[in-house]
This record gives C-alpha cells, sequence and structure tokens, in this order.
C-alpha cells in the first residue's frame, strides 16, 4: 500500500507546557494511523525543541525543527522595526521549509495554528493541498495583533487552503464573513477519557484544599495569566467568605507571567482568604486535583474551544463558565454547569453559592456533565470526521500553484533580497532604546519581563 505523507506545521513548541491545541493534534494522528495505518505524519515545528518534540520522539515520527515567528504577534512586537526583523527571519523559515517539502513532495500539508502561515505559503507555491486547523481566535483570546490586518488575514486563510478545521461553532462564526462555508468543518478535539479517568484516580502531588473548613472545593486548570481569568475566581472566593460561605480554590498551572502568582496571592490576602487558596503551578498530571473538587471554572475572558473544560465534563465535574466562546457549546447553562458573564465577576460568586446551598443540584449537574461530554463525542463532531475530509483533501488532484511568501512580505515591510542587516540594526537599536527606557521608569518590572523572556526562549 502507498504511504500517505502529510506535513504538519505547528507554532508552539511547547517549552514548559504542552496545550491543548498540541494534545489535540497528537490524539487526531494517533486516530488517523489507527483508522489508516498508511498515514505517515512528518512535523515541522518551531525552534527550539520542547515537550512536543518528547512526544514526536515517543511516537518515532520525523521532525524539522525551524526558527520563525509569525503573522500574528504581541501589541508591543506591533511596530515597524519589530515586524519587520521577524519577517526577515520568517522569510528564511520559509525558504527553509520550502526545501524540506521538495526534498519530499507530501501529499498533504496541514497548518495546525492560527498565527503561522508558513507552510501554507510553500503548499501553495509548490500545488500542494493544504488544510488549515484553526483552535483559537488570535486576538480575541490572546490579544495578538495581525500584521496584515484581521480581515485580509483570516481571508488568506480560506484562500489558501482546501479545507478549514475548526474546533467550535464559535469559531466557525468568527470565520464565516471570510472563509468559504464549504471549506469550514466543526471538530470538536478528542479526549481520551479512560486515561484521564486512571490519572484522575492517582494520588495528589501537592496538597490541594485546606484539611479543614475547606467548604466547596473549587479547581482550575490552565496557565496563570490575566486572560485566563484565575484572579475571576480569586473575587469570587473572597466575595462568598464575605457572604459567610466556605469556599476553597485550587489553581493548576504555570505562570505567563512571573510575579502573577505573587499578585493573585496577594490579592487573597487583602480578601482575607489566603489560607483557602492554593497555587499548586504545572503538574504533568492535572486531573486528581480537578478529582478532589466538587466544581471546575473555566474563568478564560475568550476561550475558542476550552479542551480542559471538556475534560473536566468527562470526570462528571460540573463547570461554571464564561459564557463567551467555544466555553457556552460545553457548559449548557443550569444542566451540566453554569454560565456567567466575563465582566461580572460578582455572577461567578452568585453560581457557586448556589451549589453551597444546593447540594443536590451539585450532584444532579455532576451526573448530567458525563452524559453531555459523550454526546459530544458522536461521530459528527469526532476525529472521524476530520480524518474523512483531510484524507479526502491528500487525495485530490494537486492545485496550480502560485508564489504569495514575496508578495505577503513585501505588504509587511520587508522586500526580499534586501540585506538582512539594516534590518536587523535598526530592530536591535530600537529593542536596546526601548528596554533602557523601560529600566529607568520601571527596574523592577524590567528585570521582571527579563525573568520571562529567559523562561520562554522562543518567545
Amino acid at each position: 500500500m502507498l504511504t500517505v505523507l502529510v506535513y504538519f506545521v505547528n507554532h508552539s513548541s511547547a517549552i514548559d507546557h504542552l496545550g491543548g491545541s498540541e494534545r489535540s493534534l497528537l490524539k487526531l494522528i494517533d486516530d488517523w494511523i489507527a483508522a489508516e495505518p498508511t498515514l505517515e505524519p512528518y512535523f515541522i515545528t518551531r525552534a527550539p525543541a520542547g515537550l512536543l518534540v518528547e512526544e514526536l520522539r515517543a511516537r518515532s515520527w520525523a521532525y524539522s525543527l525551524v526558527p520563525y515567528s509569525g503573522w500574528a504577534v504581541p501589541p508591543h512586537e506591533a511596530d515597524c522595526e519589530s515586524v519587520a526583523y521577524r519577517a526577515s527571519k520568517d522569510y528564511l523559515a520559509v525558504k527553509t521549509i520550502r526545501r524540506l517539502m521538495e526534498s519530499r513532495r507530501p501529499d498533504l500539508v496541514v497548518t495546525n495554528t492560527l498565527v503561522a502561515p508558513w507552510g501554507a505559503f510553500v503548499a501553495q507555491s509548490l500545488g500542494i493541498p493544504h488544510a488549515w486547523i484553526v483552535r483559537e481566535f488570535g486576538d480575541l483570546d490572546h490579544g495578538l495583533r495581525f500584521v496584515s490586518g484581521r480581515e485580509q488575514t483570516l481571508t488568506d486563510i480560506g484562500r489558501l487552503s482546501e479545507l478549514v478545521v475548526v474546533n467550535s461553532h464559535a469559531v466557525k462564526k468568527h470565520l464565516q464573513p471570510f472563509v468559504d462555508a464549504k471549506k469550514l468543518v466543526v471538530v470538536y478535539p478528542t479526549v481520551d477519557s479512560a486515561q484521564v479517568q486512571v490519572q484522575a484516580a492517582e494520588p495528589l502531588a501537592a496538597r490541594a484544599f485546606p484539611e479543614r473548613d475547606a467548604g466547596l472545593k473549587i479547581t482550575v486548570v490552565g496557565r496563570l495569566a490575566p486572560s485566563k481569568g484565575q484572579w475571576r475566581v480569586v473575587e469570587a472566593l473572597g466575595e462568598l467568605h464575605r457572604r459567610g460561605f466556605a469556599a476553597s480554590v485550587c489553581l493548576v498551572g504555570a505562570s505567563m507571567e512571573p510575579d502573577h502568582p505573587r499578585k493573585l496571592r496577594s490579592r487573597s490576602h487583602q480578601l482575607g482568604v489566603a489560607d483557602y487558596l492554593s497555587i499548586v503551578g504545572e503538574q504533568s498530571n492535572p486531573w486528581p486535583f480537578c478529582a478532589a473538587a466538587d466544581v471546575c471554572v473555566t474563568p478564560s475572558t475568550q476561550e475558542a474551544f476550552g479542551r480542559t473544560t471538556l475534560e473536566y465534563l468527562w470526570l462528571g465535574k460540573p463547570v461554571i463558565a464564561t459564557n463567551s466562546g467555544g466555553s457556552a457549546e460545553l457548559v449548557k447553562d443550569t444542566h451540566n454547569g453554569f454560565l456567567f458573564d466575563a465582566d461580572a465577576p460578582g455572577q461567578l460568586a452568585d453560581r457557586l453559592q448556589r451549589y453551597i446551598e444546593a447540594p443536590d443540584l451539585l450532584r444532579l449537574h455532576a451526573l448530567a456533565a458525563r452524559q453531555h461530554a459523550e454526546s459530544l463525542a458522536s461521530p459528527e463532531w469526532s476525529n472521524l470526521a476530520a480524518i474523512e475530509r483531510l484524507s479526502a483533501v491528500a487525495s485530490a488532484v494537486p492545485r496550480s500553484s502560485g508564489d504569495v511568501a514575496d508578495e505577503w512580505f513585501a505588504k509587511v515591510g520587508y522586500r526580499p533580497g534586501r540585506s538582512r542587516l539594516g534590518v536587523i540594526v535598526r530592530y536591535r537599536y530600537r529593542r536596546l532604546v526601548t528596554r533602557t527606557r523601560n529600566f529607568l521608569t520601571d527596574p523592577v518590572g524590567s528585570v521582571r519581563r527579563k525573568l520571562r523572556r529567559a523562561e520562554h526562549p522562543g518567545g
């Protein structure tokens, strides 16, 4: 039987945390190989090597590490000099990826990120079928800015793809004004529920809740950051205690900002609930902390899907989540949990109070949680649906080629053939001026930002 060679282009190397995007992609490929053993995956992933590479090695999947960034950047990197500097590096990455695909031409290229289009650019230039997996909003959830504009970027996603797989109806709605509806398909990430159950039964690696007077036990899993909303849970914890209701919170996850855990603890002291807040950091197995809870919370400002929310449901835990993005598809208000307005943190305290006052409601929602998770695993939304569509694209007649890379790089201020030295000098000079000014203005904050960059060298 002929091998089906598929290149997967991934943005995150998962330096310190294997995120939902990477875990969902690995599960998709595992399922694809189980259904079609002729599949041969090859990864092009961002350098340096991280936890994703460990997973690839464990599966004996080939990969190449390529240094690149993307066409969506943090606001502080959206100035002309920074964009041109990143573009100069990304143009070299496009050349590297092209050499890889020319040396062994794939049947299909799959881009597993909204923010890095380089695999799509090369596939277009070589006439190779391309599919895009979009698992985030980019701007709404991560606060990124699209360097060629939001409308143009989302339009290009559809233009450069035969298929666009999204992980929620919320993301589909987000893309519909820019992408042909026939190309869009919703596939919910598949969770290995059996594995989650086994891992949840393991002993706790740290204390999750107070031994006495813990009250309602609340767990939140996710990287600690303002956009992830753990601060909303701390505020709700303080409000519950102010109202005279006992509750405690366990936060599980690495910090995206060095001082964010300190800020959360400081606020808990101000609210008088420091003894009821546990921050246990990154855990290789977070599920015992969920198993120990009465309820789990997804307090993010905006989630494209919310893989951990689905995992909570598989563990039979009621979930309280913000009423935006994909969370509203996973949590059915008053059925398997509650929804609340992200701009009204007091509502979270209200929802938690209802569980304290009505333990029977808590148990009823717990039963409904797993039932809803099972309904989301139906074939219509499963990996099998994605595999069927992806296989069809891989076997399609090669499309006409067209080089869009040079055009795009020129639009954002980098012209191929132009000396990189001038771009680098201008960028380094601006960075030096900015960092010097920031240090003089806020030396402590500058040191903290330096530590954060050291913790995330690929950022």
